[in-house]
């Protein structure tokens, strides 16, 4: 079976075996995740990429202490969200907290055919990163991990260590702010 096509369950058998080709599919599979959030909640670059290591490293590291009956998404994703929380917390520089609109257009997974359709999404994109840039470093995290990532709202909880009530009001509010602060652009 090739490693691509592993369960989550076989992946984890085989990292736990220490098999190179294991944790190779293991990090191929879950940094785009890793990265996707530590770039809403630092921005895009070389700091997002230094989480995203230092969060790998920490899975190594621990992966004795995961509990197979987890998710391993939500557990990369909390090891991943800590990473980067962390590095927010030393770095504190004003400027840093939105996510470059040029480099979040890169994770988009949208094929746009047109040129007009390419640049009324940069636009767009542009508005909704100035917006979600706005937010709270812990509210971003959470709409990526909800609505970027898919996780549901238990997984998200599990994710930042957070009650589930708690998180589902965070997004809520979150959520109304972005439509205040969207309304007008949209018409609305």
């Amino acid at each position: 079976m090739a490693s691509g096509s592993w369960s989550e369950g076989e992946l984890v058998r085989r990292c736990r075996e220490g098999r190179p080709e294991a944790w190779r599919e293991m990090i191929r599979r879950f940094t785009p995740l890793a990265y996707r959030l530590s770039a809403r909640m630092l921005g895009a670059g070389a700091e997002a990429e230094d989480a995203v290591q230092e969060a790998f490293a920490s899975v190594h590291r621990s992966f004795g202490t995961f509990d197979d009956q987890r998710s391993l998404a939500a557990w990369i994703s909390s090891i991943a969200y800590h990473a980067a929380l962390r590095r927010v917390g030393r770095a504190a520089r004003p400027g840093r907290a939105g996510a470059d609109p040029e480099a979040a257009g890169e994770l988009r997974d949208e094929a746009e055919p047109g040129p007009e359709q390419r640049a009324a999404a940069r636009e767009a994109g542009a508005i909704l990163d100035e917006a979600l840039g706005r937010l709270a470093v812990q509210d971003r995290a959470l709409l990526a991990l909800r609505y970027r990532e898919g996780l549901s709202d238990s997984e998200v909880a599990e994710a930042v260590g957070m009650p589930v009530g708690t998180v589902k009001t965070r997004l809520f509010r979150a959520r109304e702010k972005l439509r205040e602060w969207l309304g007008p652009a949209l018409g609305e």
